[in-house]
């Protein structure tokens, strides 16, 4: 009997040694991954528009840098640099020789603008560009695509508008989105009649702007930590009630404290969804539930184990001899 007690006790003492070797190994490589996501994400790359073949230094062209994403209006903000075509340029590289009308769509506000003459080279402006889809309600997977077309323009002396060739580049990189982009001339935003009669595409770019891998892998984290705290607190107020543990009514702070700490950890979350995300659905409202079910249950604990107050217990002791 004794060598079978000291085997199941050593059995359990190793159990529960893998048990928390398995939690740390966890934490540690969930730690890694986010490093490692965290150093690798967040890079964008340069998209040349195909209007006019390979890059060409004479060729107007106009650079978007991402600035911001907001999920909640399905909005693109980003800086648009326009560098001039070198015979728009003066002899010092400094200004503009002539006035130059672009147009830019989808975009919030005004969509077109002019350059006036004089104007310094490497002007830049800052657009927010409309998303033609993308929910946040699917955060961490929300994704936001839209189609960009820009077209630049001359006024001669007839006052008739003259489009000049015109590139469009994407650089740079926003912390937590990963964005795809391509030259989109199979659904292009529209068309243009060229001086030489033809009907060509407007110079597009299609973006997709996704979170990135790191923000995933943070969010999954913490929605793993909340849904750590009622297994923590279910755990514990079952052991007391079974009786297997004493009871301790200040447990039922700690209990309180995880709860409250529930919002906060909710917040928190990057990119902030709004109440009513899936991952409220899913997550966030069963690990409310599981926290009340775990109090209810310490609470019923705690009255059916708990030491009643001397008084009763003379009083229930009087009662009893008096029948």
């Amino acid at each position: 009997m004794g060598t079978t007690g000291e085997r199941v006790s050593t059995g359990r003492r190793n159990l529960r040694r893998g048990v928390v070797a398995g939690m740390v190994v966890f934490a540690v490589l969930a730690y890694v991954a986010v490093v490692l996501l965290y150093a690798a994400g967040g890079r964008g790359s340069d998209v040349q528009s195909r209007f006019l073949g390979v890059p060409d230094p004479e060729v107007t062209t106009i650079t978007f840098s991402p600035m911001a994403v907001i999920g909640l209006t399905q909005r693109i903000e980003v800086d648009a640099r326009i560098s001039p075509a070198a015979e728009f340029r003066d002899a010092d590289g400094v200004g503009i020789t002539r006035e130059i009308g672009f147009i830019i769509t989808p975009v919030d506000g005004e969509q077109s603008f002019v350059v006036e003459e004089g104007s310094l080279l490497e002007l830049t402006k800052s657009l927010t560009i409309v998303a033609s889809s993308g929910a946040i309600e699917n955060w961490p997977l929300d994704r936001y695509t839209a189609a960009v077309g820009v077209l630049a323009y001359i006024t001669d002396e007839n006052g008739e508008k003259q489009v000049i060739p015109t590139e469009v580049k994407w650089e740079g990189f926003l912390t937590g989105w990963d964005f795809t982009v391509a030259e989109d001339y199979d659904n292009p935003v529209g068309t243009v009649d060229t001086a030489d009669g033809r009907d060509d595409p407007v110079p597009s770019i299609s973006i997709q702007a996704n979170r990135s891998l790191s923000t995933i892998a943070f969010g999954v984290v913490l929605l793993g930590l909340l849904v750590v705290m009622p297994a923590l607190v279910l755990f514990v107020a079952i052991r007391a009630f079974t009786g297997r543990r004493k009871v301790e009514a200040t447990l039922t702070s700690w209990m309180g404290a995880m709860l409250f700490a529930t919002v906060p950890l909710r917040t928190f979350l990057p990119g902030s969804p709004p109440i009513g995300s899936w991952i409220d659905y899913l997550i966030v409202l069963w690990v409310v539930v599981g926290l009340i079910t775990g109090l209810v249950v310490y609470v019923l604990a705690w009255n059916r184990w708990g030491t009643p107050t001397p008084q009763l217990e003379e009083a229930d002791a009087d009662g009893g001899g008096g029948d």
